[in-house]
């Protein structure tokens, strides 16, 4: 057991965060079995599933997208050096980012497990969105497979990554984009690091552990970077929803240490986008 952290969006309840001896990947305990956890879903506030904007938060979420997105879909046709191809997101929230995607030319599908935000981004990206059974029977293989913040909520996470490596053409590439557990902001803010998320966030990762993990499936890493907003809006979070300090001077500046950390070591970014390749 490494500490103890608080569901502050939904619930108040403490969940212990533990840790592997041998490959240094944290994870929730108790997870919640798949009846249970829909539940901590049940918020208005759980942004990427949300349409409305509600608060400044979602506010901030919304300005800054509209930057990310453009920024994912040039590293994906850098990456994949392809002007269009096929493509699967897994996570996909509402289909923002598939419809920048298919807005370019390219191929979409994808995966979502939630129905009420699966039919949002039916409606939102134009393209038939797979529920978590249809993903597994499903034999198309793809370009580019991306999880934008969503492999730390797989529940049956080998399972996933085996399909997953099934599903990419010999040349393809995964992009997995996860909080950092070794970042400054998360050192600093510990059991209150607002991207432990618990119990949504099943899964924690180090970039050790990260490399390790994919390397069991088979995956070699190419390439990584750090998500240079994430360290700024994680503290926000982290200082407001969960400490419920309200200091945006204190937040602002734990971010900036954070993100100049990851700006001279990915490894140390507070999200770090790693991009894959099979090694069979």
């Amino acid at each position: 057991k490494v500490l103890m952290a608080s569901d502050y969006l939904v619930s108040g309840e403490s969940f212990d965060i533990m840790e592997c001896n041998d490959c240094s990947l944290r994870f929730t305990s108790p997870i919640p079995d798949s009846k249970e956890i829909v539940n901590y879903y049940k918020s208005d506030k759980y942004i990427s599933h949300a349409k409305r904007v509600t608060s400044v938060f979602d506010i901030i979420y919304k300005i800054v997208r509209k930057f990310t997105l453009r920024s994912k879909r040039k590293i994906v046709k850098q990456i994949s050096q392809k002007q269009s191809g096929m493509l699967l997101d897994i996570g996909c929230g509402t289909g923002e980012f598939l419809k920048t995607m298919k807005q370019s030319d390219w191929d979409i599908a994808g995966v979502e497990v939630n129905e009420k935000t699966r039919r949002i981004a039916q409606t939102n990206a134009d393209s038939i969105i797979l529920d978590t059974n249809d993903f597994f029977k499903n034999k198309q293989k793809y370009d580019v497979i991306t999880l934008w913040h969503s492999l730390e909520h797989l529940n049956t996470l080998a399972r996933f990554l085996n399909k997953i490596s099934l599903s990419l053409n010999s040349n393809g590439v995964i992009m997995v984009a996860v909080p950092n557990y070794r970042s400054f902001d998360a050192e600093y803010y510990k059991q209150d690091w607002a991207a432990y998320d618990v119990p949504r966030h099943l899964y924690h990762f180090s970039f050790e552990a990260m490399v390790k993990l994919m390397e069991k499936f088979k995956f070699r890493l190419i390439q990584s970077k750090q998500l240079p907003f994430d360290p700024f809006y994680v503290s926000l979070l982290s200082e407001f929803s969960v400490r419920k300090k309200h200091n945006i001077i204190k937040a602002l500046w734990i971010g900036w240490k954070s993100y100049w950390q990851g700006r001279k070591d990915a490894e140390r970014g507070s999200s770090i986008l790693y991009i894959f390749k099979s090694s069979q």
